[in-house]
């Protein structure tokens, strides 16, 4: 039997096989220059699948082999170094089973506390403080909106009407304001990202995950390098993202305020269940961009958290022409950009969910000149890394394309 064929029908690929005949586990004869693999390497094969059944390593296995090899088992003392070897693991394993067993134990105990843990959101935990009111002005005219038949719980308005004297008005209920163009469900297709967190888990590998973490801490950085992290100040969260805000919340000043905006109101509800254990004060913007209810130079920071990307696979553009016009002239904005250049059939593949995206379009020099029209421009950019394309690192991919993933920062 050929190489190939014995590796296939173990199980193994050919250079676990070529390493076990190194470790002259496998003693295959050799013709015309080639391994030919005979009945007894078969049995060698499966009494090394055995031993590693048994837990052994491959130096114990090596042990064994030589023990049995070189006496054939007629020999006292060797039967019982053999006996020994076996019943060592035994009680190895054993042990091990007792803590498996302990452990069992608690992780049955972990799972009944979270079965206990009660989802329902308080919307009475919700609402828009009080010091926020001077940044909601009308998108119109640019005048203060006035509030009329407001609800009020724990010093936060939690429903209301907000009303324009040029006839604009929205609606806030359940501590969100409705704005215009909201609808239940997303428009952004792509991903089943309505669950935010469970999405990152399941739609995306191991190693773009571990870049989205690098790539968060930098941006964090970014953010207490250039702004008064302990003052009074408000930021902003675009489209589509969140799970930077449930990260990083807690880092913040008590005093800051968190703008969260998008077009999904279900997106909307799902991020006050994330929000609601951290004692922040939130406000939450559930509509288009287009129309936001916010004052001109209001914000301070600008999160990107993947808002750039979406918005391109969404409506081709990015959201920089709706959002520079509300950041501050000190302030800045701070994101990350996943980089499909080196992945372009990928790429391709999101058209499936989204008919209407031009691939052409995603990519970081777009995202920058929004910026530079916006007043805005990068003043520090880092590419963070890119996966190996060993494995499928994100729902969309195509063969072993990689994905890159920067940060970037950029000031008025």
């Amino acid at each position: 039997m050929k190489i190939g064929d014995f590796a296939k029908k173990y199980g193994l690929n050919i250079t676990t096989v070529r390493y076990y005949v190194e470790r002259a586990l496998l003693t295959p004869e050799r013709k015309n220059n080639q391994y030919v693999f005979t009945p007894s390497c078969m049995e060698d094969m499966e009494k090394i699948l055995k031993y590693k059944s048994f837990r052994f390593s491959l130096e114990e296995i090596e042990l064994l082999f030589f023990l049995e090899k070189t006496t054939k088992f007629r020999d006292e003392t060797v039967l019982g170094i053999f006996s020994r070897l076996l019943k060592q693991k035994q009680a190895e394993l054993e042990k091990e089973e007792e803590k498996i067993h302990d452990t069992i134990g608690e992780l049955k105990a972990e799972i009944r506390s979270f079965s206990q843990i009660n989802y329902e959101l308080d919307h009475s935990a919700n609402g828009i403080p009080f010091t926020f009111l001077p940044y909601l002005a009308c998108p119109d005219c640019g005048r203060p909106l006035k509030l009329e038949s407001a609800s009020i719980s724990d010093n936060k308005i939690c429903d209301g009407e907000f009303l324009c004297e040029c006839g604009y008005k929205n609606e806030l209920k359940d501590g969100v304001i409705l704005c215009d163009g909201y609808a239940e469900d997303t428009p952004f297709k792509a991903f089943e990202n309505i669950d935010l967190v469970s999405a990152v888990t399941e739609e995306l590998g191991n190693e773009f995950r571990t870049l989205i973490d690098k790539t968060y801490m930098w941006m964090y950085h970014q953010m207490t390098d250039h702004v008064d992290m302990e003052g009074s100040i408000n930021i902003m969260g675009g489209p589509f993202s969140g799970n930077y805000f449930s990260r990083y919340c807690q880092k913040f000043s008590r005093d800051a305020i968190f703008i969260i905006t998008d077009p999904s109101l279900k997106r909307i509800r799902k991020l006050q269940e994330y929000m609601k254990e951290f004692d922040c004060q939130t406000v939450y913007l559930a509509g288009d961009l287009n129309r936001l209810p916010l004052r001109e130079n209001s914000i301070d920071v600008y999160l990107d958290d993947f808002s750039s990307n979406n918005c391109i696979f969404t409506y081709n553009k990015s959201q920089y022409d709706k959002i520079t016009p509300l950041i501050r002239k000190t302030g800045c904005a701070v994101g990350l950009f996943a980089d499909y250049r080196k992945c372009p059939k990928s790429l391709r593949t999101f058209q499936e969910d989204q008919p209407d995206f031009i691939p052409e379009k995603m990519t970081f020099a777009h995202v920058k000149a929004d910026l530079l029209e916006g007043g805005m421009e990068i003043d520090d950019q880092k590419q963070i890394g890119s996966t190996t394309g060993k494995e499928k690192q994100f729902q969309r991919q195509v063969g072993n394309e990689t994905i890159g993933l920067m940060g970037y920062r950029a000031i008025k």
